[in-house]
């Protein structure tokens, strides 16, 4: 999942539930991926990855700007599931 589809999800009351499971589960498979993302934006990997076009998202998942946003739409949707 890209930022861009992360912040692209909007809550929405007839799914909102299954956009809770995604995210979480993408959450979690971001734990597995951190290693990964730092070891992407080595120098001696860099070339490679913006290469294959998986740099940008590996330096969102080292930095940790990915496990934000998908922390701040998590709770956005929390928010919402309350007033469904």
């Amino acid at each position: 999942m890209a930022m861009r589809d992360i912040n692209a999800v909007k809550p929405n009351c007839a799914r909102i539930d299954r956009q809770i499971a995604a995210l979480e589960k993408e959450k979690a498979e971001n734990d597995q991926r951190l290693l990964a993302g730092i070891q992407s934006v080595a120098p001696a990997l860099a070339a490679i990855n913006l290469v294959a076009g998986t740099y940008g998202r590996n330096v969102a998942i080292a930095t940790g700007e990915w496990a934000d946003a998908i922390d701040l739409k998590l709770a956005e949707l929390r928010r919402a599931k309350k007033k469904c």
